[in-house]
């Protein structure tokens, strides 16, 4: 594990919170965070690029975007990563039409901009809402739903219930708050394991150009990303 991470997730006290499965959803969401934060940061300094904290950024109608990760080189942005969260899929497509917004609006307007990505986390993101974000050519990389659950379900948390059960995440909000730091470091070290990989492939390929030996393990790719690997795989073969 590596020593010094910072864990800045502010627990609520659980007798004035009303709804403790958006509570524990705010707070696994954080936990993300931390961890995309981190690989993120550290591909920064090993390519020579400079990832701001969470920033408002203006379009050229100067309508401001909040960014999670915007990464700039020689101060220009050159891209954006976000980390969304959903737990139900009745609101995946107005999700996705809000990433899809605001990233094709600041691609617009920043030509600098080489590509913008977002990693998916929760149960709610249905695959056409996916695909709505991929097919706008904003890389989608995701941290598998069961992935998560296992990864909660080691410290007691049940990261998985229906729509109308209280109770499972009223039980898993009470055993989130009674984490320690160190567990909560623990967490955030393995989502970072599982998207490390992912993430470093995303640099290699979108920011840096440099496609040896890379084959970028999407699950979601726009048409323009599927047919230039498709014409790099066809030249290397002949």
């Amino acid at each position: 594990m590596s020593k010094g991470l910072r864990v800045s997730v502010v627990i609520k006290d659980n007798s004035s919170v009303k709804d403790p499965a958006s509570a524990l959803g705010e707070a696994v969401g954080k936990l993300v965070e931390e961890a995309v934060k981190k690989v993120v940061e550290e591909l920064a300094r090993k390519y020579k690029l400079t990832v701001h904290a969470k920033q408002k950024i203006s379009d050229k109608a100067g309508i401001r975007f909040e960014v999670d990760l915007p990464i700039y080189k020689e101060d220009k942005l050159i891209g954006i990563i976000d980390v969304k969260y959903l737990r139900y899929t009745k609101h995946a497509r107005d999700k996705a039409s809000w990433v899809v917004v605001a990233h094709r609006r600041l691609a617009a307007s920043y030509p600098t901009i080489q590509r913008t990505a977002v990693v998916l986390h929760g149960h709610g993101w249905s695959k056409d809402a996916k695909k709505l974000i991929a097919t706008s050519c904003i890389d989608v990389i995701e941290l598998e739903p069961a992935k998560l659950d296992e990864i909660l379900d080691d410290y007691g948390i049940k990261f998985v219930w229906h729509e109308k059960n209280a109770e499972t995440p009223r039980e898993s909000w009470k055993r989130f708050q009674e984490l320690s730091n160190e567990e909560k470091k623990k967490i955030i070290e393995a989502i970072v394991e599982d998207v490390r990989e992912r993430l470093e492939e995303w640099f290699r390929t979108r920011l840096i150009g440099d496609t040896d030996d890379v084959k970028l393990s999407l699950s979601f790719l726009c048409p323009e990303a599927k047919v230039m690997m498709s014409l790099t795989s066809f030249f290397e073969e002949h």
